[in-house]
């Protein structure tokens, strides 16, 4: 059975299409656990429209805790041998439980990654080459994508077996990158399916696309999640100085970004130097970095005032999106 996870926080405009999508699959061996995070509009009425509607489907209602803390409730209470996270404003295609969950059988692989369709407001773009092959990948070669960047890290595109997933960390946003590795590092083998089963509505008003508190600082976080499991499990044991490399690269992105935003001087450079203080502690192979990032790297070790006075200079000349 796959125990379907779908956290809830304002989205009444999207909800319903959400849901109909999973009642209309073809698999039918599924629970749903809905989780209104303290959802100020109609959304907890349509959860338990829903509820009603089908035994299948659970509703918990919390005060809002973040997304984390909702999946975490749901995921105490779920009853399935497979785990499945839905965002409340997307939808799925409906084959998309009936090809992961064979998919998963068929290879026994601990998670089964996919592709997905980005849902612009006047476009559709398919994401991979949506082919339905399968490629089986090991545990190192998942992790070294992941940490690359090459596989995505998102709840959202994986079916997972329960037994190697766990709770998520504290963490109020940017909890799948690293919670994601974590959990990737449980898993022996990977199933990566070319299709593009999951619609992804590129939504404002979702978290995602808002300013949050301390997004950089989260995205550090996250980071360092990846790191640590890194370190934890012996992982690359061969690849110690690309993995060092690319944590760097990754700091002085976030580093860069905060730079760049429009907050106080004084908030800036707080933030920067906590950031930055594991990358300033270690030694750093510079030969590995272009010219612009050892330049960067330089600077958060030794001059974090030229630092945010240097990239805040640049960001004039980047392109808006």
């Amino acid at each position: 059975m796959i125990s379907i996870i779908v956290p809830v926080y304002k989205t009444e405009k999207f909800l319903r299409q959400c849901l109909d999508s999973i009642l209309q699959q073809t698999f039918n061996d599924w629970e749903m656990w809905i989780v209104d995070d303290g959802s100020p509009d109609n959304s907890p009425a349509i959860c338990d429209e829903y509820a009603a509607k089908d035994k299948r489907i659970k509703v918990i209602h919390q005060n809002n805790q973040g997304t984390a803390m909702a999946k975490n409730n749901a995921i105490r209470k779920c009853n399935g041998d497979m785990v499945y996270f839905v965002d409340s404003d997307d939808w799925l295609e409906p084959d998309a439980l009936a090809s992961l969950a064979d998919t998963m059988q068929k290879t026994n692989a601990d998670m089964v990654v996919y592709e997905h369709i980005v849902e612009e407001e006047k476009k559709s773009v398919i994401k991979g080459n949506n082919d339905g092959s399968v490629t089986i990948l090991n545990r190192e070669e998942t992790l070294w994508k992941i940490f690359t960047n090459e596989m995505p890290s998102y709840l959202w595109l994986t079916l997972f077996k329960r037994e190697i997933i766990s709770l998520f960390p504290d963490m109020r946003s940017f909890e799948d990158h690293g919670t994601f590795f974590s959990w990737a590092s449980n898993a022996r083998t990977t199933a990566y399916l070319s299709r593009a089963l999951y619609h992804y509505r590129m939504n404002p008003d979702s978290l995602l696309h808002k300013p949050v508190k301390n997004h950089n600082l989260l995205m550090y976080k996250a980071i360092n999640i990846r790191m640590s499991v890194i370190k934890e499990k012996h992982l690359f044991p061969d690849r110690q100085e690309e993995c060092k490399a690319i944590y760097v690269n990754s700091v002085i992105k976030v580093a860069k970004d905060i730079a760049r935003s429009p907050i106080s001087y004084a908030e800036k450079l707080k933030s920067v130097e906590e950031v930055s203080e594991e990358l300033r502690n270690m030694p750093i192979d510079y030969s590995r970095l272009n010219a612009k990032q050892r330049l960067r790297a330089y600077l958060l070790k030794h001059h974090l005032p030229f630092f945010i006075r240097f990239n805040s200079a640049t960001s004039i000349f980047v392109k808006k999106h």
